[in-house]
């Protein structure tokens, strides 16, 4: 039999949420602008801003989210005894709210990759390629889904199954 593992992003892939990143002014604090992931993935900061993904820490909208398209194929597979991975760029801190929230749909990942941090900066990216080439190694076929280009490029370079989820 063929092992296979699908991997997921969170936000704006297998569901959306009315999670924002705010941009605010670095020095003191005020909010300028609220972008939605998908906006995020294009956004460069300007000298003097920061960003803050404080909504990206809070269970209740994780818990409030809407699924995607993509819930019905993650619940298809899991059926099949084929693995079911999440890979975020969301901290620790939700990782229970994401776990129930595929439940409400039948679905238990095998594991939460949660690489994002609330005390360091972390690269996303290169994190998430390190998780992607783990998952990898230990599969025969893996499929991976995000609204990023970036990472869907670098899944592809790890010779990825890959597709990107446009936004919704």
């Amino acid at each position: 039999m063929v092992r296979k593992a699908f991997i997921f992003d969170f936000d704006d892939t297998i569901a959306t949420t009315k999670a924002k990143v705010k941009v605010v002014d670095k020095f003191t604090g005020q909010l300028i602008y609220e972008l939605t992931p998908s906006e995020y993935n294009g956004y460069h900061l300007v000298p003097g801003h920061a960003f803050d993904f404080s909504d990206f820490r809070c269970s209740n909208i994780v818990a409030n989210a809407d699924p995607t398209f993509l819930i019905h194929l993650a619940k298809e597979v899991y059926d099949e005894n084929h693995s079911v991975y999440i890979l975020t760029a969301r901290s620790n801190a939700v990782i229970d709210a994401i776990y129930d929230f595929l439940l409400e749909y039948g679905i238990k990942a095998k594991t939460i990759h949660c690489v994002g941090s609330d005390d360091i900066k972390v690269n996303i990216e290169e994190e998430k390629r390190k998780i992607l080439m783990t998952i990898i190694d230990s599969y025969d076929k893996v499929y991976y889904y995000d609204d990023h280009p970036d990472m869907i490029e670098i899944a592809k370079k790890l010779n990825c199954k890959a597709e990107i989820i446009k936004s919704l």
